[in-house]
């Protein structure tokens, strides 16, 4: 807007708009308080609600340009509309002639955020992304417009080989970041439409800003050149010694996260892979280690559960001293999480334990993991005794103590208890697994509990 020959700068709008009742807003204004509430992570859900309805009110009239920063702002939120989405999308798909190449980013990319799938919108997005290609420039509406191409299940190769080609000379004129890269490399390997040579020349470009990479960016590329059995050893090693790096400054639920973001690699990983990913992970158990004392419950859970369901190496003093940290901070366990953790720390010293030997483990290690045990599964036996926690959940509670040596006294009891007031929930899986548990203990066959599932065990097979 213009006062005095003075022109607003659109940010200065978009707050104002932002500070204004979303009912009162017309098109143009609901634009840019999306944009300005996206920018500012506002996470109000009254005012998200109450955009939401305008929105809905206004669709059948709202200008395309409009919608597209409408949309875009709210999937930036985490904010996206499902039924604003499928209301828009009949005059989207006749009018996508009418948008430049941003606003057509951007609406693209809300749609397949949206997850709404439309046979019509993705024909009429290909013909038009075929007839305008080289209308896309900038890395970031080149970025924008392949995600979601690949997440709006666009099947045509013609189009995916244009753009391979069009990206790799745009990145001959521009730079394009890690950032880019790692969502272009991600897209392609979705829909199958990448080989070696074509992720090995984007991993030479991200070189460049690999320093910038977040892990989630440098899990990107790892896990798109993993899925076409690409190795590029000098990108490979540049991106460990970046983790190694990274995990140095990084807090608990950056480490955590990480993790995880790095462990999905193991599902498209071959042998030659493998060396890099062992690598990154000790990088991440030596800095979580070096940090324990700042963890809380929740990112020990996350980060013992990744490295378990991997089976990834994590030595049995880094796991006593995770166990000494879940003790010092059990009273902030609840129950899920505390079953979970300590089943984790058992399938990890399971396998520390089969790869080194019994005598692999000593026993200052092996109290440390009692006695954590026994500390978090307190509370979860006297909850088990009323009947409030679930077979699956108890089985798994079990376990974790049989395979940890807890030694607990409460648990005879607990199961007994809990066997009684959830007897429906019983399957024969799980009463004779339980069963095979109480027996490892030492509890006599003649026990009210074992002949209660030895019965169950039988009246059900």
């Amino acid at each position: 807007g213009r006062r005095g020959g003075v022109s607003t700068p659109p940010r200065l709008l978009g707050a104002l708009a932002l500070l204004r009742d979303p009912r009162e807003l017309d098109g143009e204004g609901l634009g840019r308080a999306a944009s300005a509430a996206a920018r500012a992570g506002l996470d109000d859900d009254a005012w998200w609600q109450s955009f939401k309805a305008r929105a809905r009110e206004l669709a059948p009239h709202l200008a395309l340009h409009d919608a597209s920063h409408v949309l875009n702002g709210m999937a930036r939120a985490r904010q996206i509309d499902k039924e604003l989405v499928e209301l828009l999308l009949p005059r989207i798909s006749s009018h996508l002639v009418y948008l430049t190449s941003a606003h057509l980013s951007m609406l693209a990319s809300a749609i397949a955020k949206a997850e709404v799938h439309d046979a019509r919108f993705t024909a009429a997005l290909t013909r038009e992304l075929k007839a305008r290609l080289m209308e896309f420039h900038s890395p970031m509406e080149i970025t924008m417009i392949v995600n979601a191409a690949s997440k709006l299940r666009v099947t045509d190769d013609d189009l995916y080989r244009r753009f391979v080609i069009h990206i790799q000379k745009q990145m001959g004129q521009e730079a394009f970041h890690v950032r880019d890269i790692s969502v272009v490399v991600q897209a392609l390997a979705r829909v199958q439409f990448a080989d070696t040579s074509t992720m090995a020349k984007f991993t030479d470009c991200a070189v460049q800003t690999l320093p910038q990479a977040t892990p989630l960016e440098l899990a990107r590329l790892l896990h798109a050149c993993m899925s076409v059995g690409c190795v590029v050893d000098d990108f490979f090693t540049a991106c460990v010694l970046h983790s190694r790096e990274q995990a140095m400054t990084m807090d608990p639920s950056g480490l955590s996260g990480a993790a995880y973001a790095f462990g999905q690699c193991f599902e498209v990983a071959q042998i030659s892979h493998l060396r890099y990913l062992r690598k990154i992970f000790r990088n991440i158990r030596l800095a979580s280690v070096a940090s324990l004392p700042l963890f809380l419950p929740r990112e020990i859970v996350s980060l013992l559960r990744t490295f378990a369901r991997w089976q990834i190496a994590f030595e049995c003093e880094h796991l006593r001293k995770v166990a000494d940290r879940m003790r010092t901070t059990h009273a902030q366990f609840d129950t899920e999480g505390a079953v979970s953790a300590l089943y984790s720390l058992g399938l990890l010293m399971q396998r520390n334990s089969a790869r080194g030997g019994g005598n692999s483990v000593t026993e200052t290690q092996w109290a440390s993991l009692g006695a954590a045990a026994r500390s978090l599964l307190e509370p979860v036996w006297r909850r088990a005794h009323k009947g409030e926690v679930d077979v699956s959940t108890l089985l798994r509670a079990v376990e974790a103590s049989v395979s940890l040596c807890a030694e607990d006294e409460a648990l005879v009891d607990a199961v007994a208890a809990a066997v009684v007031r959830r007897r429906t929930e019983l399957d024969p899986h799980s009463a004779s697994a339980l069963h095979e548990f109480l027996i490892h203990l030492g509890c006599p066959p003649d026990e009210d509990v074992m002949l209660a599932l030895s019965g169950d065990h039988a009246s059900k097979v």
